[in-house]
């Protein structure tokens, strides 16, 4: 014989604090949970340092004034530029990567292209594999690309005080070097100045 065990209803007082337990969880977990940020806000770092944006808005920058540079200075042989990886002079973590990925991508777009010397001897290598027979392709020594321009880039920082207020000024400078001539033939810079913030141990980011 089957026994069945009946269920008492719930009543209307224990309905609301079931209801309110699940509506502080749906509150909590939407609370929690991240929110998207719209990429074209410019936000401040609390640290001081250069954030994504200024960086890919300054290396865009930079790379498209040395575009404009070429047009005004045409190259029958063609541009290219030997990029050294920017230097970071500052006191701040800086993703100075970020900022090269973005001004090489900008000088490709002006059909100014970076030649790689630091994988030449992996090129050469290779090349001299293949010129063994091994390979189903012979590759030519006569097409690597030596460079005509250098590009130096560097990333400081000066402080001062202006009004009672502390102010950190980060540049980002670079210059344009013939190769042939060791002249730089042309250089700009970038700066963004920040405002530190006041707390209860003084001034400091």
């Amino acid at each position: 014989m089957t026994r069945h065990v009946s269920i008492p209803h719930i009543s209307g007082v224990m309905k609301q604090i079931l209801f309110s337990f699940l509506l502080v969880g749906f509150l909590f977990q939407c609370s929690s949970s991240p929110k998207r940020l719209d990429n074209a806000d410019d936000y401040i770092s609390d640290s001081g340092g250069l954030t994504s944006q200024e960086l890919v808005k300054a290396a865009e920058k930079l790379a498209g004034q040395i575009g404009e540079y070429f047009k005004e200075n045409p190259h029958e042989e063609g541009v290219f530029v030997a990029h050294f990886p920017t230097r970071n002079d500052t006191s701040e973590q800086i993703q100075t990567e970020l900022f090269d990925n973005a001004f090489v991508s900008k000088l490709i777009k002006n059909k100014i292209y970076t030649v790689r010397t630091k994988t030449r001897e992996q090129s050469l290598n290779e090349i001299q594999f293949s010129l063994s027979g091994l390979t189903s392709n012979r590759l030519s020594i006569g097409k690597l690309k030596s460079p005509n321009f250098f590009v130096r880039c560097d990333i400081n920082e000066n402080m001062f005080t202006s009004n009672g207020e502390k102010i950190v000024e980060q540049s980002i400078n670079i210059e344009l070097v013939e190769v042939e001539t060791t002249i730089a033939v042309w250089s700009e810079k970038v700066s963004y100045r920040k405002l530190a913030v006041r707390g209860n141990k003084g001034v400091s980011w």
